[in-house]
Parts: structure tokens; sequence; C-alpha cells
């Protein structure tokens, strides 16, 4: 039995960046929206991505979440897409923690 060799192709990966992050408040002072960028540094393009931003307080404790779906939703590899979460404006939120998913 003879084998022939056969390419194999390249290993594709989704990997995500996320940041910086902004905030601002809205004009009635009732909301924060929380807006940054997500960079697809991996191999392949990505699809149905989303993206999830807690408000944190001191204590590292979850204040707040809001989620998005970021802008365009197929994230080509080496490219980059925006969101903005929008969260209450609590007080006692002083840091936020973002995450992010795709497929």
């Amino acid at each position: 039995m003879f084998l022939r060799d056969t390419p194999i192709a390249p290993s594709t990966v989704v990997e995500l960046k996320i940041g910086p992050l902004t905030d601002t408040t809205s004009a009635d002072g009732t909301r924060i929206f929380v807006e940054g960028t997500i960079t697809n540094t991996g191999s392949r393009d990505t699809r149905n991505s989303k993206v999830w931003v807690r408000g944190v307080d001191a204590a590292g404790n979850v204040v707040a979440e809001g989620q998005a779906f970021p802008t365009p939703q197929g994230i080509p590899a080496g490219g980059t897409a925006t969101f903005v979460v929008q969260l209450p404006n609590d007080p006692s939120i002083k840091r936020f923690h973002a995450a992010a998913i795709a497929r």
C-alpha cells in the first residue's frame, strides 16, 4: 500500500483583543456609555460576535452589566469592530471589565 502526502490546511483560530475602553455620561446623567473596539488578532474571520461590559465597584463586585453586538458582526482576521454598551450611572462603579465571544 502506498500513501500520498496530503497537504494539511493551516490551523485557523479566532483571537479577540478588547480595548481601549472609554466612557461618557448621558446628557441627563442617568446612563454611562462604554465604548470600545475589538480587534481580531486571529487567523480567520469571525461571526456572531457579542460583548459584555460590567461596571465594578471598589471591592470588585459587579454593580451593573450590559451587552452589545459589535459593528461589524463579522470581523475579518486583522480587522476591528466597535461597540457601545449602556449601563446605569451608578456612583459605586469604579472601573469596567469587558469580555467578548465570537464564532
